[in-house]
C-alpha cells in the first residue's frame, strides 16, 4: 500500500486536470485525475483519499463536496473557481484558488490541506534554540521538535526540499529520513527565511529511540 497522500483532482477541463496531476506527481504525491462529475462522485465514495481538488461547479452545484464529506469527514477540499466562489468556499470551510492556477500557490494549498486532514499531533511540539542541521550539505536550522518530527528554517529562495529526504544533525551525529509535511513563509521579521515542517519517515526503532531521547533532553526556548 502506498504511503503517498492520495489526491483526487476533478474538473471538466481535462487539460487543467492533467497539468495539476503532473505538478502533484512531481511532488511525490499520488494524483487521481477525474474529468466528469459522476466519475468524481464514484471515486470519493468508493476508495480512500486524502485531499479533494475540485472545480467549484462540481464541488457545490454538483454536490461533490457533500458526497466527499459523507465518505471522509476529515478530507479537506481545495476549490478551483472565480472570485465569486470564494464566499461559498469560506462559508463551508474549504480552501479556494482562483484561476489561472498558480503552481506555487496551488502546491502550498495542497500541503496545508494534507496537514489539516491528518490526525491531530500525538505529542507536544517544543520550541528550542536553533540547532544546526544539513540537507544535502546545505545548512538549515531546527527550530522546534516533537516525537514525530521537527520544523526546519530554510533560507528563502532556495529550492524546496523534495517530498522525502534526510536531515543530518551534526550535534548528535545522526541522519534521519523524513517526509515533508508543509512549507510556509517564515516570520514577518525575517524575510530571508521560510519554514518546512517534516515528520520522521519509516524510521528504524533505534533512530526513533535516539531522536526521542534527544527531544526530551532539549530545553525549551
Amino acid at each position: 500500500m502506498s504511503l503517498r497522500p492520495r489526491i483526487v483532482v476533478a474538473s471538466p477541463d481535462r487539460s487543467e486536470v492533467a497539468r495539476l496531476a503532473d505538478w502533484l506527481l512531481a511532488e511525490g504525491l499520488d494524483p487521481v485525475p477525474v474529468g466528469s462529475l459522476p466519475g468524481a462522485i464514484q471515486e470519493v465514495q468508493s476508495r480512500p483519499f486524502d485531499v479533494l481538488i475540485a472545480d467549484a461547479r462540481f464541488a457545490f452545484q454538483g454536490h461533490l463536496h457533500a458526497a466527499a464529506r459523507t465518505h471522509n469527514a476529515r478530507a479537506p477540499l481545495v476549490v478551483l473557481g472565480g472570485i465569486e466562489t470564494s464566499v461559498t468556499a469560506e462559508r463551508v470551510g474549504t480552501f479556494h484558488l482562483e484561476r489561472p492556477v498558480d503552481q506555487t500557490l496551488f502546491l502550498c494549498h495542497v500541503a496545508m490541506a494534507i496537514v489539516e486532514g491528518r490526525p491531530a499531533r500525538r505529542s507536544v511540539r517544543k520550541r528550542i534554540m536553533p540547532i544546526d542541521a544539513e540537507i544535502d550539505g546545505k545548512e538549515v536550522a531546527i527550530i522546534d521538535v516533537s516525537d514525530e518530527g521537527m520544523r526546519l528554517e530554510l533560507r528563502r529562495g532556495k529550492v524546496a526540499p523534495p517530498p522525502h529526504f534526510r536531515v543530518r544533525i551534526p550535534l548528535i551525529g545522526v541522519g534521519l529520513s523524513v517526509r515533508r509535511a508543509w512549507i510556509a513563509s517564515g516570520p514577518a521579521d525575517n524575510v530571508t527565511a521560510s519554514w518546512c515542517g517534516v515528520e520522521l519517515f519509516e524510521p528504524p526503532p533505534r533512530a526513533v529511540q535516539v531522536w526521542r531521547t534527544f527531544v526530551d533532553a532539549l530545553p525549551t526556548a
